[in-house]
C-alpha cells in the first residue's frame, strides 16, 4: 500500500470532515490543499548516506550528490549533509543554525537522519528515538516552516542486510519516529527506509553489492589507494552507496518530490529493466555521469 504523506492525509481528513458536516446540514466543501509556491531550491540536512564526496573518494557517493539528475534544470540543490552526523551533533556543531541562515520562502528542506542517532556508544551523537530524535525532527520542521520553507522528513535509507531472499528493515523505532515527527509537525514524509528496501530487494542479494560500497582488495588499491592500509582485505560496507545505489535512492526521492511538489525533471523515469539485475535505464544513466 502506498503511504500517503501528511499533506494528503490532511486533505483526506478535511474532506471527511466536510462530508460529515454536509450530512448534518448544508455547508461549503473544504478544498484539498494546494501545492505551495516554490523557490526553485532544495536544501538537504543529513548524514553520510546523503553527503557530497570528492572524486578521490569514488565510488562512494551520497544520494544528495546525484539528486539533481532527476530534477528540473532550474532547481538548485544545496547539499548540507555531513558524514557521521545525527540530529544531536548537527545541532550541537551549529550546522542546523547555519542551514537555517540559508532557508528562504519556498525552499524545500529534506531532513534525513537516523543512522548515527542510534549510536548509543557515542554520546556526542546519540538521540533516543522516542525522545531527542523525534523532538529534534519536530523542531527542524517547525523552524523551516517559520522561515517560509517546506520541510520534508525522510526516514533513513535502507541498509543492505539480507535474511534469505528478503532484506531486513534495520531502522526500527527511528523509522517509526521519523513518521511520528512528520505527523506531529504536520509536514510531508518520505518513508525512504521502506521504499529503498523495496527497490534493493527487487535487485537481489548478490546484485546489491554493486549498489553498496563492496570492493575487493584489488579494487581498493586501484580506486582508493589511500585506504589500502585501512582495508587490506577490501571493503564490505552495507550502509554507504556507490553511484548505482545513490542514483537508485535519489530516483525514489525525486519521484516523491514530483508527486508532492510537481518537481518533474526532464529525465524519464521508467521501470523497464536495463540490466540483468533489473535496474532501470535511468539509474544506470545517472550513475554514468555521477562525477561530472
Amino acid at each position: 500500500m502506498k503511504l500517503m504523506t501528511s499533506r494528503y492525509i490532511l486533505g483526506a481528513l478535511m474532506s471527511m470532515s466536510a462530508a460529515c458536516a454536509q450530512a448534518d446540514g448544508p455547508g461549503p466543501a473544504s478544498p484539498m490543499p494546494q501545492l505551495p509556491e516554490l523557490s526553485g531550491r532544495i536544501i538537504i540536512a543529513g548524514d553520510s548516506t546523503a553527503a557530497d564526496y570528492p572524486l578521490e573518494r569514488a565510488p562512494q557517493i551520497g544520494w544528495g550528490q546525484v539528486l539533481d539528475y532527476y530534477l528540473p534544470d532550474d532547481v538548485e540543490v544545496l547539499n548540507l549533509a555531513v558524514n557521521g552526523r545525527s540530529t544531536k551533533s548537527y545541532i550541537d556543531e551549529g550546522r542546523w543554525d547555519a542551514l537555517m541562515d540559508e532557508v528562504g520562502a519556498g525552499d524545500i528542506v529534506l531532513i534525513s537522519f537516523g543512522h548515527n542517532d542510534s549510536r548509543d556508544d557515542a554520546p556526542e551523537r546519540y538521540a533516543a528515538p522516542e525522545g531527542a530524535y523525534r523532538e529534534n525532527l519536530i523542531r527542524f520542521a517547525a523552524e523551516v516552516q517559520g522561515a517560509g520553507g517546506e520541510p520534508v522528513i525522510l526516514s533513513s535509507a535502507a541498509r543492505r542486510l539480507w535474511e534469505g531472499p528478503a532484506m531486513v528493515e534495520t531502522h526500527g523505532l527511528y523509522r517509526q519516529n521519523a513518521f511520528n515527527a512528520a505527523i506531529e509537525a504536520g509536514v510531508d514524509y518520505i518513508d525512504l527506509a521502506q521504499l529503498s528496501l523495496n527497490y534493493f530487494e527487487t535487485l537481489g542479494r548478490v546484485a546489491t553489492k554493486d549498489d553498496f560500497l563492496w570492493l575487493t582488495a584489488e579494487e581498493v588499491a586501484e580506486r582508493l589507494p589511500a585506504y589500502v592500509e585501512r582495508y587490506p582485505d577490501g571493503i564490505e560496507d552495507n550502509t554507504h552507496f556507490t553511484e548505482t545505489g545513490a542514483c537508485g535512492v535519489a530516483r525514489i526521492i525525486a519521484e516523491r518530490l514530483g508527486n508532492e511538489f510537481g518537481l518533474y525533471g526532464d529525465t524519464a523515469i521508467s521501470d523497464e529493466p536495463a540490466d540483468e539485475a533489473g535496474r532501470p535505464a535511468d539509474v544506470l544513466a545517472c550513475a554514468a555521469v555521477a562525477w561530472e
